[in-house]
């Protein structure tokens, strides 16, 4: 009888310790594994409501996404917030490409874009449309948009670009959308308090977002990026 207390006494903290082994394995196990992308370098390509300095000529006063009432309310910045939260150090430059959507033909890309290109972001936003004319050449519109995205695929596998459309709906959403990731984003005019409408004097202000409407774009947007995957690169 003694013998046997021994050799329990002895394999005991053997014992105990595969015990505590299997129950780290398990819960190894069912912790649920973040397939999200981590994103370093971000580069966001838009027009006024992207990014617009101040004009007060027209009575606009900020030196952000027209027409946001301060800068952590438009869109971008609600976006870097967003980022920030998986990785504190990712850095964002933001570009206001409205020239391309007025004459998109004569955009000089390197000129332009060459040195947000040079930091090879792994990702790039592109969310444009508003200013684009209802009679573009939609053909021409088509290959100068490729030539956009691929000046960035250039050298970098590891960008994904990412479309995103016009609020107010337009004639190129057709032509963004057949570069997938894109999100569509003209829902954003069927509230008209997404809008800042009655906020300023000048009407092309007021036609700009509100705070409302700025944080629906972002939440389309990031509900777009938060599911992107390596897939997305190609």
């Amino acid at each position: 009888m003694m013998k046997w207390r021994v050799l329990t006494l002895a394999f005991l903290p053997l014992l105990i310790c595969c015990k505590k082994q299997q129950a780290l394995e398990t819960n190894v196990k069912s912790k649920p594994v973040d397939s999200t992308l981590t994103f370093y370098n971000v580069v966001i390509l838009g027009n006024s409501i992207t990014y617009s300095p101040n004009n007060t000529a027209i009575g606009w006063f900020g030196n952000w996404g027209m027409a946001a009432t301060m800068q952590d309310s438009d869109y971008v910045h609600i976006l870097i917030n967003h980022f920030k939260v998986k990785n504190p150090n990712v850095q964002v430059k933001i570009k206001n490409i409205e020239p391309f959507e007025v004459d998109p033909l004569h955009y000089d890309l390197d000129a332009e874009l060459g040195t947000l290109k040079a930091i090879k972001p792994d990702l790039v936003l592109i969310r444009i449309g508003e200013n684009v004319s209802a009679d573009i050449d939609l053909q021409m519109f088509n290959e100068r948009y490729t030539a956009l995205i691929n000046y960035f695929k250039a050298d970098n596998a590891n960008v994904i670009v990412l479309g995103g459309g016009s609020i107010w709906g337009s004639v190129v959403d057709n032509v963004m959308i057949k570069h997938p990731p894109y999100v569509l984003l003209k829902s954003i005019v069927n509230d008209g308090s997404n809008f800042s409408l009655g906020l300023f004097a000048d009407a092309g202000v007021a036609a700009h977002p509100s705070d409302k409407g700025m944080r629906n774009i972002a939440a389309l947007l990031w509900d777009k990026i938060k599911i992107l995957t390596p897939d997305d690169r190609k």
